[in-house]
């Protein structure tokens, strides 16, 4: 992102807590083939939004860096570089797979002109392309609801690119909102329409929040809350939904312990604790849950045994040492893969009996690569290698498999 300033003559007063100065200010930018009155009422109905969202982001005296997801229309871009002391680095996502998005804007009457470049890439899947412990603060904002189908990636690769103790601003709409409600109750759609012609794919909503699952997403996966609210950002329309909103807010929350404002917003910060990689049940369905798979080369359960573990595994529980652990049954399978050869895995087991074996899948057919018979204390942890043969493939997942009468407590397996 570069931008330039001109000072031969005073800009109008800018207030970050004053939307009209604020409106005057995003509406002096000039859009190429854009319709003004579209662009007014853009404006207008975010403004209250994007002012909550600076309110969020802290602004620190030295200079930091920030990870804007989601950055395209640009008009909260505009407000964090005009409000926050931040360096910014900006992203986007392109429906015809362009590896950048570029877009000069420029204001006249406040004399400043910017070149906006956006690395575009898919939140939901891709490694971000920045540094471990890169950015003081990634603001994730109204992006969440968009996505279809794995939130906790994004939410792992937020985690990585922050430094230590560095902070997740987010804010999504609210599924319990109390429009949605007044529209189910007067027996309309509670769902968004359609958007034919935007430029941005998947623009329409695939899955909304409530404040206890986005509670329990942010918090399951290692961070820490700070601060969380659900706040009205817009006016209702007409008497009846100013009485629902009323009724909802101050005598069902009450009773429910529910949250029916329009908007959700969270200040989360990255702590010592690692990430975890947490599928809240509300939120993802066991059933299939059961059966995903995305293994890395180590397993540490309590962290991220979710995507190499299937079913056959007990609930998370403290072994020896204070150390995570799952007890598996008469036999549990692990996966792991490494994209380089290698001799041996380890597994780091307590209470249990057995043998482990490893195995992996070539075309389809299981190729055995070896196997450890292991007779673990109930009181520490032991080591068991189990070797691979020179049968492994690099790139070829290995199941790693525990066969114990009666289960073993497993706290990590790992490649090496």
């Amino acid at each position: 992102m570069s931008g330039t300033s001109s000072h031969n003559a005073s800009p109008p007063r800018i207030d970050e807590h004053d939307p009209v100065s604020l409106a005057d200010y995003l509406g002096s930018f000039e859009w190429e083939l854009q319709d003004v009155a579209t662009f007014r009422a853009v404006i207008e109905g975010g403004l209250n939004l994007w002012r909550t969202v600076i309110e969020y982001t802290p602004n620190p005296a030295q200079r930091g860096r920030l990870l804007e997801l989601g950055s395209p229309p640009f008009d909260m871009t505009l407000l964090l570089q005009k409000f926050r002391n931040y360096d910014l680095s900006l992203t986007g996502f392109a429906s015809d797979s362009r590896p950048e998005i570029v877009k000069e804007l420029e204001s006249p009457r406040f004399g400043e002109r910017y070149t906006f470049r956006c690395a575009c890439f898919d939140v939901e899947h891709d490694h971000f392309p920045y540094d471990d412990n890169s950015f003081d603060i990634v603001n994730w904002c109204e992006v969440i609801e968009h996505l279809t189908e794995n939130p906790v990636h994004t939410l792992s690769e937020i985690h990585r690119v922050l430094k230590p103790e560095g902070e997740l601003v987010l804010s999504t709409p609210n599924a319990c909102r109390s429009d949605s409600i007044a529209n189910f109750l007067y027996g309309l759609n509670i769902y968004d329409r359609y958007h034919l012609g935007s430029l941005l794919k998947g623009s329409r909503h695939s899955r909304e929040y409530t404040y206890q699952e986005l509670q329990e997403l942010v918090e399951g996966s290692g961070f820490q809350i700070e601060r969380m609210e659900d706040i009205d950002i817009c006016p209702p329309f007409g008497l009846r939904r100013r009485a629902m909103r009323a009724v909802m807010n101050n005598v069902v929350s009450r009773i429910t312990g529910g949250h029916y404002r329009d908007h959700l917003f969270v200040r989360a910060r990255k702590t010592q604790r690692p990430f975890r990689w947490h599928f809240p049940t509300k939120l993802f369905a066991e059933q299939h849950l059961a059966y995903y798979l995305a293994p890395t080369r180590n397993v540490v359960m309590g962290e991220n045994d979710e995507l190499h573990t299937t079913t056959g595994w007990g609930e998370l529980a403290t072994g020896p040492q204070g150390r995570t652990m799952r007890r598996s049954e008469d036999v549990g399978n692990v996966y792991l893969l490494s994209e380089g050869r290698e001799t041996q895995v380890t597994a780091t087991v307590s209470r249990g009996k057995g043998q482990a074996q490893t195995w992996h899948s070539n075309a389809g057919k299981l190729v055995w690569l070896g196997k450890a018979d292991f007779d673990a204390p109930a009181d520490r942890w032991i080591d068991v290698v189990v070797p691979l043969s020179n049968e492994y493939e690099p790139g070829n997942p290995i199941h790693v498999r525990f066969d114990a009468p009666g289960g073993v407590d497993v706290h990590a397996v790992a490649v090496g």
